[in-house]
């Protein structure tokens, strides 16, 4: 199927008062066969919850009149649609589509960003991998896209060292990590810009990792803010534990409901 809407939009509330000038996408379409889950990586559960909640309940408390649009897979639509109603407060100033993924991930934040409304100027695409990043971290990004006029993406210095290894492990050389960081999502961009790339994305033979490398193809100009180690990305099953210890830490900002 394409990137149409399969959904009715789902509204917290009130019609919002204002349209709204903020899109967050939210990619949560991906297999996870690294994972080895039963479910798709963004339906994996922490504690009754699944990644998407987390990443439906950030978004949507911004104080921003804004619309998400959430990418999944096509027979996931009904699942996240309740989802949605049940985690959207009825106060949030935002609307709520679902619209299915497509083939590779840069498709699928394609299908996204066409299904925001077109009074939408700045684009946040975040993974529901990443279901603790902070609104503050939303936030920062969100302020550095309008400061500047550029895209924006969370960083961290990397703090282990880096080895250039061949194919049967021996090592060649230690990397100079100073100008390396680990990026992060969300990641913010001028909708044009972030639009105008992806029109072009499946013109590379090689897909983009992220959306920074469909811009950054493009000719766009990508700058960094500082990211938080509590937007870690579900991978592989070792994150899962990290990822508990965050829950069992008490930094996430969703409360847990009985």
């Amino acid at each position: 199927m394409t990137g149409s809407a399969l959904s009715t939009e789902q509204s917290g509330g009130a019609t919002p008062h204002t349209l709204p000038t903020l899109g967050v996408v939210l990619v949560a379409a991906g297999r996870g066969e690294r994972l080895g889950a039963a479910a798709p990586k963004a339906f994996v559960e922490l504690r009754g919850r699944t990644l998407i909640e987390f990443g439906i309940a950030v978004a949507t408390s911004l104080p921003h009149p804004g619309h998400l649009v959430v990418v999944v897979p096509e027979d996931r639509a009904a699942q996240t649609l309740d989802l949605i109603d049940s985690v959207v407060q009825p106060d949030a100033s935002w609307s709520v589509t679902v619209v299915p993924g497509g083939r590779e991930r840069h498709e699928s934040v394609r299908f996204g960003i066409d299904a925001l409304p077109e009074s939408v100027d700045t684009v946040l695409v975040h993974d529901a991998a990443r279901p603790f990043a902070s609104a503050e971290l939303f936030e920062r990004v969100i302020s550095e896209v309008h400061r500047t006029g550029d895209s924006v993406v969370p960083a961290l210095p990397i703090a282990n060292t880096l080895k250039r290894v061949d194919a049967e492990g021996i090592v060649h050389e230690t990397i100079d990590r100073a100008p390396l960081v680990a990026v992060q999502t969300p990641q913010g961009f001028p909708r044009e810009t972030l639009a105008a790339a992806h029109a072009t994305a499946q013109l590379h033979t090689d897909p983009p990792t992220d959306d920074a490398e469909v811009v950054q193809r493009a000719g766009g100009r990508v700058r960094t803010v500082v990211g938080e180690m509590r937007a870690h990305k579900l991978t592989t099953p070792d994150d899962l534990r990290i990822l508990e210890f965050f829950l069992a830490a008490n930094v996430v900002g969703l409360t847990e409901e009985a």
